[in-house]
């Protein structure tokens, strides 16, 4: 038998075996290697099959003790085939779709689902919520093809083979998906709670295999991401467009944004920062006084949606678009889903007995079973009745059962009760963030939430974080795709969005992915290597690419204020990978950093030229560099030019042995990687002193500076202003100077001298700045 997929051909023998996988007129198939277009398990176990024979546009799979067969309709299209199950035995537990193998391996998109290899490219699509990339955890033992290697390794976390779509091989690379009955009784492991998260049976049309649905493709190389735009528009899959264009291949989905709080009281002024930065967002990453029903902080949206909608209204008047952080279906604590009366459809896991009747007062109880409480939580919380309980420690009682003491009643502002002997024990769900979760039926209420606050409000953007969430209902990666799904479906307008993770049904519907950076780390060296790492899978998953949150500080005890050779530093390796970026920068910090006009103008101007795609090539391959610095200067609005930089490590002197009064100085050496040029410097003084009388000397020249600078005080120098500013580089006051120092080409000494005084000799360091030739730009 053989099905025609695009431009490529697939031949499947009687007995379900794939025998052969071509393109065009070669075999991409592997000789020696099992290949199935769907495999079946009922109880753990395969379920042989007997027979496949093709009637028509029809495939008829006949099993092994089994009387119902499998019927599957064959849709061939120009470029690609739809196979769907029309009826399926309701016997069966699971329908793996694969192992589709291929000979192609030199790109392979994990996520998307698509393999290339010099020529050609195979993709297999899942064409509905319910079809799943990878293959259950529950059959990991009837593995065909194991892959020991993670095969991506991101910022939030590595992809396992059997998560994936798709994955290499020695021989090639392994197509695959997979569907799950669901109307049955299940118990699931999720993360470290093993076998005890129950999944109910549930009463839908996406609960049967009936109906799972998939497309294969083959095509050239270049071609891939054109048919999986053909599959969506054919299909009916998310195919969002922005002004006309497919957002999979528009600029526009990887424009970077400003992330700052807002609300009804300073909106104005962050729309006029966010324009500064030539910033078409504006993203609030923390809106909301609960997560649940997501109701808004009152402290910024006095009267809830309808001052969110104001806020939206004044940014479209200057034509920029608003958006809101989500944490998918994390459930505060004070959410009224939880309090006072807590929803019986806070996901729980599999429930206990009470042994002994106990009253409203008691703080120690007894269970019948370990189950759920054997794994120790973050709020180690549990629901009797209407009540929610805590408890400090889970141990087996030397009489009878589980003792769980140290319990607090009336948990999270529930009401103390008494309970009788026998009553059911739930422990919930929760996540290190102090939150519970809701089960699949309660999540679809947060799903509609959202997208009635989106399209009250007119909100156009969205980050579906924490989709993890959603796997504590038990229905893992169903549950993510049908709760953003429920929302991207009833948007009534365009929202872009994206998550930290990235899910292959959801590929389709996702803007772009986007994470956050960790915060007690420079912006240099804050998952620097993932950063990078993420480009790579997002080209071989054809996902527009993004380089992560970056964040703007002020200084503090850990860190000194962000300067414009942090921000640079970021700007040009977005510039180079030609990616978008978040910049994270509160209200107070963009108050109270005296460079912070420096800095958005320097965003402004670098994402101009990178939306434009106005950096050559050649010049992106040497901006992609992490360890590169350089500096942008606006000439005209037409044209810039771009220097190579090179900042020094710190040259440190420290006062603090020494006599006050009495001249202090070091002697250094310094690289100059270029021409020779005149001395820039930043310079900052730590301690309970001051210096004076600073002054630099080389070879070539001395120079020396009128100015007093106090520890925590900074005194920069740019080759022709110098200027004393506080640590947030407020101005202080200028600096004047005379003489010249200049920095030779190569390698020579470099002198530093003060005199210090007050309580004691502070440190100074100082980096020195130098420059390249410059690279012109024109628009």
């Amino acid at each position: 038998m053989k099905i025609r997929i695009g431009e490529g051909e697939l031949k499947l023998l009687g007995n379900g075996q794939i025998e052969e996988l071509s393109f065009r007129d070669g075999s991409i198939f592997p000789k020696g290697q099992f290949s199935w277009l769907i495999r079946a398990f009922r109880d753990g176990k395969e379920v042989g099959i007997r027979l496949v024979d093709r009637e028509k546009d029809r495939l008829l799979y006949h099993w092994e003790k089994t009387e119902e067969p499998l019927v599957m309709q064959v849709t061939e299209k120009e470029t690609y085939t739809v196979l769907t199950v029309l009826e399926c035995p309701d016997s069966f537990d699971f329908l793996e779709i694969g192992p589709v193998v291929t000979k192609l391996n030199e790109i392979v998109g994990d996520v998307v689902g698509v393999v290339q290899g010099k020529k050609a490219a195979v993709g297999i699509q899942a064409l509905n919520v319910k079809t799943l990339a990878g293959f259950p955890y529950e059959l990991k033992d009837q593995v065909i093809y194991r892959k020991e290697t993670p095969t991506s390794e991101l910022t939030v976390s590595a992809l396992d083979f059997s998560m994936a779509a798709a994955y290499d091989m020695p021989f090639g690379s392994v197509l695959q998906l997979y569907c799950e009955n669901r109307r049955r009784d299940r118990i699931k492991t999720v993360c470290y709670a093993e076998n005890c998260i129950p999944a109910p049976k549930l009463e839908r049309d996406d609960a049967d295999i009936k109906g799972c649905s998939f497309a294969l493709f083959a095509c050239e190389k270049e071609a891939a991401l054109a048919v999986i735009g053909e599959i969506e528009m054919g299909e009916g899959l998310p195919h969002p467009m922005l002004d006309g264009e497919w957002l999979k291949t528009s600029r526009k989905a990887v424009c970077s944004y400003m992330i700052s709080e807002f609300g009804v009281d300073n909106i104005d002024k962050m729309l006029a920062y966010a324009k500064k930065g030539g910033f078409s967002y504006l993203y609030h990453p923390e809106p909301f006084d609960t997560w649940g029903h997501f109701e808004l902080r009152k402290d910024q949206f006095p009267q809830g949606d309808t001052s969110l909608k104001e806020c939206v209204e004044k940014a479209e008047a200057q034509r920029v678009k608003t958006g809101l952080h989500t944490l998918t279906n994390f459930t505060r604590t004070n959410d009224s889903y939880v309090t006072p009366i807590p929803d019986k459809r806070l996901k729980a896991m599999v429930p206990v007995k009470l042994l002994e009747e106990i009253s409203a007062e008691e703080t120690e109880l007894r269970i019948d079973e370990l189950k759920g409480f054997a794994y120790v939580a973050t709020l180690n919380s549990f629901r009797i009745g209407d009540e929610l309980l805590q408890y400090q420690e889970c141990k087996p009682d030397q009489e009878k059962g589980i003792l769980l003491t140290g319990c607090t009643r009336g948990a999270f502002g529930t009401t103390a009760a008494g309970h009788p002997k026998g009553a059911e024990v739930y422990k919930l769900t929760d996540y290190p963030y102090q939150t519970l979760f809701p089960d699949i039926d309660l999540q679809d209420e947060f799903s509609d939430r959202i997208a009635e606050l989106f399209n009250k409000t007119g909100l156009n953007q969205i980050s579906f974080d924490g989709q993890e969430g959603c796997e504590w209902t038990g229905e893992g990666e169903y549950a993510v795709n049908r709760f953003a799904m429920r929302c991207y479906e009833q948007f009534d307008h365009l929202v872009l969005n994206d998550a930290s993770r990235l899910h292959h049904f959801l590929w389709h519907m996702n803007t772009r992915m986007n994470w956050g950076e960790p915060w007690g780390k420079s912006m240099r060296t804050g998952q620097v290597e993932g950063r990078i790492k993420n480009q790579k899978f997002f080209e071989k998953n054809l996902f527009p690419k993004m380089l992560g949150w970056f964040l703007i500080r002020k200084a503090n005890r850990r860190f000194e204020a962000s300067t414009l050779m942090d921000i640079e530093w970021a700007l040009s390796e977005a510039a180079g990978f030609d990616t978008g970026f978040s910049m994270s920068i509160s209200e107070n910090v963009l108050d109270s950093l005296g460079n912070i006009d420096i800095l958005l103008e320097a965003i402004e101007n670098w994402e101009l030229l990178r939306f434009e795609n106005r950096f050559p090539d050649e010049l992106k391959e040497e901006l992609r560099k992490p360890e590169t610095e350089w500096h942008l200067k606006k000439v005209d609005d037409h044209h810039f030019e771009l220097y190579p930089m090179a900042v020094s490590q710190p040259f440190v002197c420290d006062l603090l042995e020494m006599q006050p009064g009495q001249p202090g100085g070091a002697d250094w050496y310094f690289e100059n990687c270029f021409e020779e040029q005149p001395l820039k410097f930043q310079m900052r003084v730590e301690g309970y002193g001051f210096i004076e009388k600073v002054q630099f000397y080389t070879k070539k020249g001395l120079i020396k500076f009128d100015a007093t600078v106090k520890g925590g005080q900074y005194l920069l120098f740019d080759g022709e202003e110098a200027w004393v500013t506080d640590r947030n580089f407020n101005r202080q006051g200028k600096a004047e100077y005379t003489g010249s120092c200049p920095l030779v080409k190569g390698k020579d000494s470099f002198s530093f001298g003060c005199t210090f005084g007050g309580e004691e000799g502070p440190e100074v360091s100082v980096q020195v700045i130098t420059q390249g030739e410059a690279y012109h730009i024109m628009r």
